[in-house]
């Protein structure tokens, strides 16, 4: 008998439970109908927030450059008055 196949009849096991530290990933387990629940909810956050960011990211034109053209469009406006009148 071969000395190698020996310990290959009756090997000790060496068996035991390994925690893992708090730091690393803990899987969960859903039924189907509880993550597909979940899933769909996660979608409809992610449309929502993206819903609402997109009205804050909208570029709105500042009030002062309305005023700054109202102003320009006056003064021309003045301007074409004066040279009607002079005429």
């Amino acid at each position: 008998m071969n000395s190698v196949n020996s310990n290959m009849k009756g090997p000790k096991l060496n068996v035991g439970v390994i925690i893992p530290p708090d730091s690393h990933y803990k899987p969960v387990l859903y039924s189907d109908c509880e993550a597909e629940k979940n899933f769909n909810a996660l979608c409809n956050d992610i449309f929502l927030s993206t819903k609402k960011s997109g009205k804050i990211n909208e570029h709105k034109t500042p009030k002062s450059i309305y005023i700054f053209l109202g102003g320009i469009l006056a003064a021309l406006g003045v301007c074409k008055i004066k040279h009607l009148i002079k005429k």
